[in-house]
């Protein structure tokens, strides 16, 4: 219940601060810049010493990461649709509980929570050691969440866009960047200095992670949530039973154990609520904003305070 309570706390601060309108002309472009700075600084530093600070052979040792993640979010997108099929929801609705459902926030809220579980729970390796499969799981996430959110908002939307313009906006993405970087930096054999990752981990992990969760309150809008109630059961079904089902049984067939550096970060990747940065999506495109904003709202509640804890409980 810690980690949850503290990632809460500090999402309430973005909630309350972002809803104090005198100060709107200093927070709006403070929060601005700080978006900016996480998307361009510290998600790019935290991904490629997460991964480059390890071998090829350790890489490859928890590349099975990038497995659950695929295999969890196609499993979560495919239900999605036929749900919402079998429900006769319209285009719109179709797209927005495919996002939600799909894609996971990963990368503002889910790095930040791994950190806080695995150093919360103590034992033989450092919490930074599990950001490297945390970081790959994120990774695979947030490319398609890019590419495939702005392709669909777009379509529901009734815009074009090209197929080159979304390979730009993933590869030119700086997540995407840093993990070809890292990648790299391991194929060439090279070793990422000592200082460096202990200047991440003793000084720059923290804040950066407490940054992040303060953006995701900055950015979460409050709304009525009974208007919503099917689309919210119908998401937090896939995010919170679906997707750590498969990935567990997924774990199990590939012989991985619930002690293993790259099950327990998948899991509570895992049980992630839905992206903030479909929120973005529907700001961008003009689509139902507190539709998105109530999936991610409330499941977010719901995971931090129920879903979470009880994982850790019964399986951790």
């Amino acid at each position: 219940m810690g980690p949850a309570i503290y990632a809460l706390s500090l999402i309430g601060v973005g909630i309350i601060v972002g809803r104090i309108k005198f100060l709107e002309r200093v927070t709006k472009p403070a929060f601005r810049s700080l978006n900016l700075a996480i998307l361009w600084g510290m998600l790019p530093i935290i991904v490629f010493v997460s991964i480059a600070r390890y071998s090829r052979d350790q890489i490859l040792s928890f590349g099975s990461a990038a497995i659950l993640a695929f295999v969890s979010m196609g499993a979560s997108f495919a239900l999605a649709v036929v749900f919402s099929t079998l429900m006769h929801h319209d285009r719109k609705t179709t797209i927005a509980v495919t996002l939600n459902a799909a894609f996971m926030n990963v990368t503002y809220l889910g790095l930040p929570i791994v950190y806080a579980i695995m150093a919360g729970m103590g034992g033989p390796r450092p919490a930074s050691a599990y950001l490297g499969p945390a970081s790959l799981f994120a990774v695979v996430i947030a490319v398609p969440n890019l590419a495939l959110g702005v392709v669909l908002a777009s379509g529901a939307a009734k815009r074009r866009l090209s197929a080159g313009s979304v390979l730009e906006n993933v590869l030119i993405f700086p997540a995407t960047i840093a993990l070809i970087a890292a990648m790299l930096f391991i194929g060439f054999d090279a070793h990422l200095p000592d200082v460096v990752s202990e200047t991440f981990d003793h000084f720059l992990a923290k804040p950066f992670f407490a940054l992040m969760l303060l953006f995701v309150g900055f950015q979460m809008p409050i709304v009525d949530p009974r208007k919503y109630k099917s689309k919210l059961a119908t998401v937090g079904t896939i995010r919170f039973l679906v997707s750590p089902l498969v990935t567990y049984g997924l774990m199990m067939a590939l012989g991985l154990t619930i002690g293993d550096i790259v099950s327990r970060p998948s899991l509570i990747m895992a049980i992630m609520p839905p992206a903030v940065f479909n929120i973005f999506l529907a700001h961008n495109f003009n689509l139902d904003r507190k539709l998105y904003g109530a999936i991610v709202f409330y499941l977010t509640i719901i995971s931090l305070f129920i879903v979470l804890p009880l994982m850790i409980f019964l399986v951790f």
